[in-house]
């Protein structure tokens, strides 16, 4: 068969060929997009999610206080268009009532969620209105005054303006300067005269509490005698020994309310009545039991979930703690066996110990629950192990917890680990120290800066100047073959050896291309635009504190895994200012140590 297509002659005008069009698979990516658009007299800021698939539903959600968007990012798994109102408005929040005691807000955002209602085809009776503690009582809100058949609220306030009163920049935002009491009382009647003015009781309700909430008595008891009129009303009491605050029952009881949220926005509607989600109820003997048997297993948490490193402090916090509960042992003031822990760092069968404080964290209990309750009040530790990482010799280190309890005659060691991977960096005196976890080890390695070779690193000093004592310096530096697409694509140093020793400065990557692209070797399709370092003060490095003399200067790469150093110059220092005498080599073009130089580069040295 012959072909009907014909080859043009290569190459030939791009201008020849249509306009480059979006591409329909990029286009249907699923991706949220945050907007600040202007409805009525007010910007509102939300984030939108487009459906995926054939799944055309709408569900609104709005946050709770210190929540930016509602229900954070346990609605990845919903399939239809969400659409999440963030409320801030003039800069605070507004309940999504009112804002100053200006009612015009809720009429502003009604505006943007039929807007997008109508967009999709969905309808009053369609459209899911969802939120958690001050958002469930807007969805409560939004859905009585303006006619949404379908609200899911978990743990929201009746009393809008009493909650709002005293509750940080949340009152002044809502009731106005001073919070008057006359303000209040016309917040706290907004849910209730809507309840009592709503003549259509069919709408599809669920509301999610728990009587271990105390906002149950203060809050939710008042919603149920209008609310049990509709016809579909669904109450969950959720019931766990796991949680003791407000926020814990919505995540306590976060599986029912997706559960709802998916049914609800794929068109079917459950029908459960008052149900209870999970018990309270404990056997103390067989907790007991457990925990004390938790115990005495040869165990113990040790979770490293912070680490700031500087050249002047590392400090590090973490949990650390004996799982479980002793059966019978002293009693310390807080209720529990005291515990003593350690910062432990092994290398080469020695190890490097320091004492750690005991801190309190916060809900350690949801993190560890194991079968039984247990409180963990004092799980935590923090300390600065700077003294200690300056004192290590150079090498690596695995890290370890040491929990001791006097008390009941326990003494453990276990590795350190953390959450999620970390890598944390820097250096002083010459040296520097990387810290590097995941879910099985945290390492520390100590390495000598002033040691580095340039190994195949592309290095090139653009400016070497002294201004009274401050080095301005700063020049390309990459690894060939590792992308410098970003601030954390590697960290930088400035090190000047003199007579009393080695002085470590911090300098940063910053973007520079149009800088970099030129000691990029050809046919090297790497990206190298943050591959340009600088000092952190537009001034240069502040050598003041240095004592008067002669020191050799150098740069420092640390990268991945690798560390590469360069000599960039010489800097005599009075006490008056200094001078710079800059490296030739380093100067003048690129040193590719390790790397054979292009003939271009050879022939413009000779």
């Amino acid at each position: 068969m012959e072909s009907n297509h014909v080859s043009p002659a290569n190459p030939h005008p791009v201008d020849t060929l249509p306009v480059a069009s979006e591409n329909y698979r990029t286009a249907m990516i699923r991706t949220p997009e945050i907007r600040i658009e202007k409805w009525g007299k007010w910007e509102i800021e939300y984030e939108f999610t487009p459906a995926a698939g054939d799944h055309k539903g709408l569900l609104v959600v709005f946050s709770s206080v210190g929540s930016k968007y509602g229900f954070g990012n346990a609605l990845s798994g919903v399939q239809c268009n969400v659409l999440r109102i963030r409320d801030r408005f003039d800069g605070g929040t507004s309940y999504y009532v009112c804002r100053d005691m200006d009612f015009s807000v809720s009429d502003a955002v009604e505006e943007l969620i039929s807007s997008y209602a109508e967009r999709l085809g969905q309808s009053r009776d369609s459209v899911v209105l969802a939120g958690s503690s001050k958002g469930g009582s807007a969805a409560i809100f939004y859905g009585l005054k303006y006619g949404y058949r379908n609200i899911v609220a978990s743990t929201p306030q009746y009393y809008i303006g009493s909650y709002s009163q005293g509750h940080g920049v949340l009152g002044a935002y809502v009731l106005g300067e001073g919070e008057p009491q006359e303000n209040v009382d016309r917040l706290d009647a907004v849910l209730s005269t809507l309840l009592a003015e709503d003549e259509n009781h069919d709408r599809n309700i669920y509301l999610v509490s728990s009587t271990q909430d105390y906002q149950y008595e203060q809050e939710v008891v008042h919603f149920l005698p209008a609310l049990r009129k509709y016809s579909n009303f669904n109450l969950f009491m959720v019931q766990s020994p796991a949680f003791v605050k407000h926020a814990e029952v919505t995540r306590q009881g976060l599986s029912v309310i997706l559960s709802v949220i998916y049914a609800l926005t794929e068109g079917t509607t459950p029908r459960w009545g008052e149900v209870q989600v999970g018990s309270s109820e404990v056997d103390e003997s067989a907790a007991s039991a457990y925990l004390a048997d938790l115990r005495a297993r040869d165990t113990a948490a040790a979770v490293l979930t912070g680490a700031a490193l500087t050249g002047r402090q590392a400090r590090l916090t973490g949990h650390a703690f004996l799982p479980g509960a002793a059966a019978a042992a002293e009693e310390s003031g807080d209720g529990g066996p005291r515990e003593t822990k350690q910062l432990v760092l092994v290398r080469d069968g020695e190890a490097w110990v320091t004492d750690v404080d005991t801190v309190p964290v916060d809900q350690l209990y949801l993190k560890y629950f194991e079968k039984h309750f247990v409180s963990y009040a004092d799980g935590g530790f923090a300390c600065d192990a700077k003294e200690l990482f300056d004192s290590l010799p150079e090498g690596v280190y695995d890290a370890f917890a040491r929990v001791r309890s006097e008390s009941e005659g326990i003494d453990r060691r276990v590795p350190l680990v953390t959450f999620n991977a970390i890598d944390r960096r820097s250096a002083s005196h010459g040296s520097e120290v990387v810290l590097k976890g995941d879910k099985k080890r945290v390492r520390l390695i100590k390495r000598s800066l002033v040691d580095g070779a340039p190994g195949g690193s592309v290095f090139s000093v653009k400016r070497f100047t002294m201004n009274g004592h401050h080095l301005r310096v700063y020049g390309v530096y990459f690894l060939p073959g590792r992308n410098a697409d970003g601030k954390n694509h590697a960290t930088y140093y400035l090190t000047l050896q003199g007579a009393d020793g080695a002085h470590t400065f911090d300098l940063q990557p910053v973007l520079r291309t149009e800088k970099v692209r030129p000691h990029v070797s050809p046919g090297d399709f790497g990206s190298y635009g943050y591959g340009f370092f600088t000092s952190l003060d537009p001034t240069g490095v502040d050598l003041s504190a240095l004592p008067p003399g002669s020191y050799t200067v150098q740069v420092s790469m640390s990268v991945g895994g690798g560390l590469f150093t360069h000599p960039a110059g010489r800097v005599e220092l009075g006490r008056d200012g200094g001078k710079a005498f800059s490296d030739t080599a380093g100067a003048e073009g690129d040193a590719r140590t390790g790397a054979r130089r292009s003939l271009r580069s050879r022939l413009r040295r000779l």
